[in-house]
């Protein structure tokens, strides 16, 4: 994988995200509730994506962007979750969730993974987290009695872009930060394939904005 490619293929993966911001915006007023949690989490990915490839042309590094990332992201994603998984998991699991990440974030920053360095303890315990829970959501459909189209649920297709996006990546979360230290075949070829995985996810994101689900 050249570098040329390599920079093609990261700008589509970085902003390929307007597709379904821009479809959400267009299509607002149909959107349910998990559908505009989710153009939250859009929103966010766009600002971030932005000010990331901005640092990057700057020559400045950009790390420290994704420790406050994390945060968002685990807390928003953990929000679309709630409104799926109310009758599975209690309100204040979801609390004790979301504080519990927080404050495991902050302390690998101070002590553990600096501001400079890539945060792959937080985004390891990201991914095991979204991968349980987007189990346990599939575990629930499984528990339906009734039938349900799934391919007109939103949150069909969000939990399995979920699934099979921090499923892909979680050895790149956990990998040596060694390998995030200047631009070799070995950083190309991960980043590549982190940029082929995102797009999968955008791509799902975009379905599960395009469906019309019953209001929840």
């Amino acid at each position: 994988m050249n570098e040329e490619f390599f920079k093609f293929l990261g700008n589509v993966s970085s902003f390929i995200v307007i597709v379904p911001l821009l479809l959400a915006i267009y299509r607002f007023k149909k959107l349910n509730t998990v559908q505009i949690r989710l153009l939250y989490l859009l929103v966010l990915v766009l600002i971030v994506e932005f000010i990331s490839n901005m640092l990057w042309r700057k020559k400045i590094n950009n790390l420290p962007v994704y420790h406050f990332y994390a945060i968002i992201e685990f807390l928003l994603i953990i929000n679309i979750y709630r409104a799926v998984l109310s009758k599975t998991f209690s309100k204040q699991f979801f609390i004790v969730l979301g504080i519990s990440f927080t404050v495991f974030s902050v302390v690998n920053t101070l002590f553990f993974q600096n501001l400079n360095t890539f945060n792959s303890n937080a985004t390891t315990l990201l991914g095991v987290v979204v991968i349980f829970l987007a189990l346990s959501y599939f575990y629930t459909l499984l528990k339906e009695v009734k039938y349900s189209a799934l391919e007109t649920n939103p949150m069909f297709w969000i939990n399995a872009g979920f699934l099979i996006y921090f499923s892909s990546n979680l050895i790149l979360f956990f990998i040596n930060n060694n390998m995030f230290k200047g631009s070799t075949e070995a950083s190309y070829l991960v980043w590549g394939l982190h940029a082929i995985v995102n797009i999968v996810l955008m791509l799902f994101y975009t379905f599960a904005i395009w469906v019309n689900p019953k209001k929840l």
